[in-house]
């Protein structure tokens, strides 16, 4: 059964009648004071069933913002994100050890309204939603002593309808591009795919929809140049993904004209990248230009200037710029009609490790969209770190924008370690609204911000620094309904 209208007051799992109110359910699982908060009572739940969440909200804040999950002892299992925005209703799939939940609500007389909690379909069969695994619907198929080529591999696969591609250890120069959906390819460990030509070693359009991959390294030189440890790229990108419901595992990518990892969707994409390592290329170690719905945890992204140029003796009227390195991340529409959001940076070490003042930057550029800019971007305890003995900076998030003051609406920083300022940006100040700062540590440095201002609908909360001294560089605006708790050194307000 699919939540709709039809759904009743008794469907609700949630008895607003037994709230706690003035508290809330840390990262941690403990139950910790929160004014601005309330919490559920113990609701029983079903392992891997399906559950919405939804509500009448108001102004698009969020009603629920975080589902805590125990087990069958009302021992705390993990608390993830449910925040409800913009009245749309959100599905959460309880974890297979799960028995019982709690919901952590926003407070006050605002949020007196109907609020519900709903069993949504029919329990799921256990699964594992980490990393890529064969189609046991799909045919398996060997690249050794099969194929000449991976891209006969990958024409054979497209005839089948999709297929399972195992590759042994080996070194393939390639310019793969999908042509059918759900291809699946599977490396060893030591599956090495360099460039061929100048296309990208791998292109995934629509008609790869579906195409997955783990166990290969991607590199963006052709095995001669990597060989002989020269510092010129030859493909434009190493991984150029354009194609929706795309999974990668267990990856390597560096060594590209662009870009180690570019990704342009249109729309919805479903994208995710898991337990991975993302180096430098001429350009950037990733680059978002669009596209809703983009994953990427548990690895790491490193930049290191001039590992790899374009060219290493560049004329003025080279067609490709030598950067040597440009960004570490960049979300950057090149185009005003090109979107993104709905993008999670999780359990991932961004690494500068270069002199470079790029080196330090994750980019956020506003998409044009006039003066109010709504995102919904989460970084969840990320690690920020400098590395080697240089003078560059440890990476902080970086907001652009090419015209006056602009807001910035939807960017959630929930945990991690900052080794520089969280949040920054230049030439023009800030204004967030809708944004969350909470359960921060900064590590090197005591200074939250520069040209930022908290505004209406932010939180910022469980911000310390190493050696407890103030937080600085502090700015919200108290007029507004900011919230501020257990920042060091600085006065509680909401």
């Amino acid at each position: 059964m699919s939540i709709s209208q039809n759904q009743s007051t008794n469907d609700n799992l949630l008895n607003l009648d037994t709230v706690t109110e003035g508290k809330m359910v840390s990262s941690e699982g403990i139950v910790v004071s929160n004014r601005g908060c309330d919490i559920s009572d113990f609701i029983k739940v079903e392992p891997n069933a399906k559950y919405n969440i939804s509500s009448e909200q108001r102004r698009g804040r969020d009603t629920f913002i975080y589902i805590a999950y125990y087990d069958s002892n009302r021992d705390f299992i993990k608390r993830v994100s449910a925040r409800d925005r913009y009245s749309k209703s959100i599905t959460v799939t309880a974890p297979i050890d799960a028995h019982y939940a709690r919901l952590n609500m926003n407070g006050g007389r605002a949020y007196h309204h109907k609020r519900m909690f709903v069993k949504d379909g029919e329990v799921l069969p256990p699964q594992n939603f980490e990393g890529v695994y064969p189609d046991p619907n799909q045919d398996t198929i060997y690249y050794k002593n099969n194929y000449n080529t991976p891209e006969e591999a990958l024409e054979d696969a497209a005839k089948r309808g999709g297929a399972n591609i195992i590759f042994p250890d080996g070194k393939y120069e390639v310019a793969l591009k999908p042509r059918a959906p759900n291809i699946r390819l599977f490396g060893t460990g030591e599956t090495y795919f360099y460039a061929k030509s100048r296309s990208a070693v791998l292109e995934v359009r629509e008609k790869g929809n579906g195409f997955q991959a783990t166990g290969i390294h991607f590199r963006g030189q052709t095995i001669k140049h990597a060989d002989t440890n020269s510092p010129l790229a030859t493909s434009i990108y190493c991984m150029w993904i354009w194609g929706k419901d795309c999974k990668f595992s267990n990856f390597t990518s560096e060594g590209a004209i662009y870009d180690s990892l570019y990704i342009r969707g249109d729309g919805e994409m479903n994208f995710e990248a898991s337990d991975f390592k993302i180096g430098p290329s001429n350009r950037n170690c990733l680059t978002i230009a669009s596209g809703l719905g983009i994953t990427l945890k548990n690895g790491v992204i490193r930049f290191k200037k001039h590992t790899y140029v374009y060219s290493t003796n560049p004329r003025r009227d080279d067609s490709e710029p030598t950067y040597g390195g440009l960004y570490l991340a960049d979300i950057e529409p090149p185009t005003s009609s090109l979107q993104w959001g709905n993008v999670l940076y999780e359990d991932i070490e961004f690494i500068n490790a270069s002199n470079s003042s790029g080196g330090r930057r994750i980019i956020i550029q506003d998409n044009n969209r006039n003066n109010r800019n709504y995102f919904d971007i989460t970084i969840r305890n990320c690690l920020m770190i400098k590395e080697g003995n240089h003078n560059g900076d440890a990476p902080f998030i970086s907001l652009k924008s090419k015209s006056d003051q602009k807001v910035f609406r939807g960017i959630n920083v929930e945990g991690g370690t900052y080794n520089n300022r969280v949040i920054m940006t230049s030439r023009y100040e800030k204004l967030l609204e809708d944004c969350t700062f909470e359960n921060i540590k900064l590590d090197n440095t005591i200074s939250f911000s520069w040209l930022i201002t908290l505004g209406e609908d932010c939180v910022a909360r469980n911000i310390n620094t190493k050696t407890n001294i103030k937080v600085a560089s502090f700015k919200a605006d108290p007029s507004t309904n900011v919230i501020v708790q257990n920042v060091t050194g600085n006065k509680n307000y909401s």
